[in-house]
């Protein structure tokens, strides 16, 4: 523990336009900015004896962002395609911890961007609807203080599904999530005087099939 450790505040501000499409669906569009005083981080330290992991105040930060998202159908923007409703978003982050030293000095857990990208596809003549997602985040290194660093590996995960309606009330869905499982890699190193430690976890992912009867009461 810490007890002087002191509460960790942030003021912000957002700015969001959305634009409503006649034929159905939205653009939207988000910026935001973050003011971070006192940031709370687990730092590694040597009291003496040991080296001890607890939470420490490393001081102020600044995070800022740009959010987009875009909901349409396809045959909306291109002629004769398939009236696929597609779903996707992309947001980019940057972020900057003033006492520690960079590059690479962002918050934790936040990457430079993610993105998203769906749709769904009513069959004509069958009561089956068919979707799937695609999900990215891409790999990045984060220094977390002067003498520590992180790693996390690229994350993508696809998942798929089948909708076949029984009836206005009920219907039978198919869903495979993490279609094609990637393995998560973590990584941490520490670099203090002649002590140096480095670790890289590798998390194994897995694939899921499921089958749902869905009742609307």
């Amino acid at each position: 523990g810490n007890p002087d450790l002191k509460p960790e505040l942030a003021t912000g501000v957002d700015i969001a336009f959305e634009r409503y499409l006649e034929q159905g669906g939205v653009l939207s569009a988000n910026v935001f900015r973050r003011n971070i005083s006192n940031l709370i981080r687990y730092t590694t330290n040597y009291n003496g004896s040991r080296y001890v992991s607890s939470p420490t105040n490393v001081g102020d930060a600044i995070t800022q962002g740009v959010e987009l998202e875009a909901k349409f159908r396809l045959n909306q923007w291109i002629a004769d395609a398939w009236p696929i409703d597609v779903r996707s978003n992309v947001s980019f982050f940057r972020s900057d911890v003033k006492d520690v030293p960079g590059p690479n000095n962002r918050l934790d857990q936040q990457p430079p961007s993610t993105g998203n990208l769906g749709g769904d596809y009513r069959l004509r003549g069958l009561p089956l609807t068919v979707g799937g997602n695609f999900n990215w985040n891409p790999a990045y290194d984060t220094r977390r203080t002067e003498n520590q660093w992180a790693y996390q590996g690229a994350k993508r995960v696809v998942d798929v599904y089948g909708l076949w309606r029984v009836s206005p009330s009920a219907g039978l869905r198919l869903t495979v999530s993490n279609l094609t499982p990637l393995n998560y890699v973590t990584g941490s190193s520490f670099v203090s005087g002649t002590q140096y430690e480095s670790a890289t976890t590798t998390a194994r992912n897995w694939q899921s099939v499921q089958l749902r009867l869905e009742l609307r009461i």
